[in-house]
């Protein structure tokens, strides 16, 4: 039995000397399938195994065995920034990585094809960070991990004037509530955060982010991604080369 649906490659392990196991993400969740002599090919996958590369792939059901058979794909749209930058190749890395280990067992189709139209987007863009962040929120949000903040996650009580922000408490404090280990936030980044569930561009996101100061930028980038490792309890391997990566090329 063949049947087709829409994909992204997230991963591709060798198997022996001839084959791939193809990690992919589709409107279904995340599955593995087998791409028979695909390392050896130079028509079926060309270029079309790469992290993020967007197909319509055609599956079949082997007559034993759980895998599915990869019999070819089609291109949908094939990122060209990671091919020529160091920092997009290691940022899509960061991306695949990332759905690859905390994809929801269910998935919403809404949420698979944002994530299309968002690498779609992110390959024509060059600002990294800001698409960073809007990634970890987004998909915190996709995952139902995201920050609390409107009212105090202890006491109930909503914040008035001065917002604090805990991550190990998963959102905003009130001022009776508050530790020694919470981000002190002002009220335009308390906006920025509350609008984003609503936000669906990066280019709605990028009009809030110029309105804040770039103090309160840097704090919002170091809180969403220690929020993310926290909440997720795990650390992606190509995180660490892309902030290498920053820190030596600026």
């Amino acid at each position: 039995m063949l049947f087709t649906l829409p994909a992204l490659v997230l991963d591709k392990d060798k198997i022996e000397e001839i084959d791939y196991l193809v990690t992919l993400f589709t409107p279904r969740g995340k599955t593995r399938v087998l791409a028979k002599g695909a390392q050896k090919s130079l028509k079926r996958f060309l270029n079309l195994l790469e992290d993020l590369t967007y197909l319509r792939v055609h599956l079949r059901k082997p007559q034993r065995g759980k895998i599915f058979i990869l019999e070819g794909a089609d291109l949908l749209y094939l990122p060209e920034s990671p091919r020529k930058e160091p920092l997009k190749f290691y940022f899509f890395s960061y991306l695949a990585e990332v759905i690859d280990f905390t994809s929801p067992s269910s998935l919403s189709k809404e949420s698979f094809y944002w994530i299309t139209e968002y690498v779609k987007d992110i390959d024509r863009r060059d600002a990294v960070k800001l698409d960073k962040f809007f990634w970890e929120m987004k998909w915190l949000e996709i995952c139902g991990l995201s920050p609390y903040i409107y009212d105090c996650v202890r006491c109930g009580k909503r914040p008035q004037r001065m917002f604090y922000f805990s991550i190990s408490q998963g959102g905003v404090l009130c001022l009776n509530c508050r530790d020694e280990n919470v981000f002190i936030l002002s009220p335009s980044q308390i906006d920025l955060l509350r609008k984003i569930g609503r936000i669906k561009t990066l280019k709605e996101m990028e009009i809030l982010w110029e309105g804040l100061f770039e103090e309160e930028r840097g704090q919002l980038l170091e809180l969403s991604e220690r929020f993310f490792l926290h909440h997720f309890d795990w650390e992606p391997r190509s995180l660490k080369l892309l902030k290498e990566h920053w820190v030596n090329h600026g």
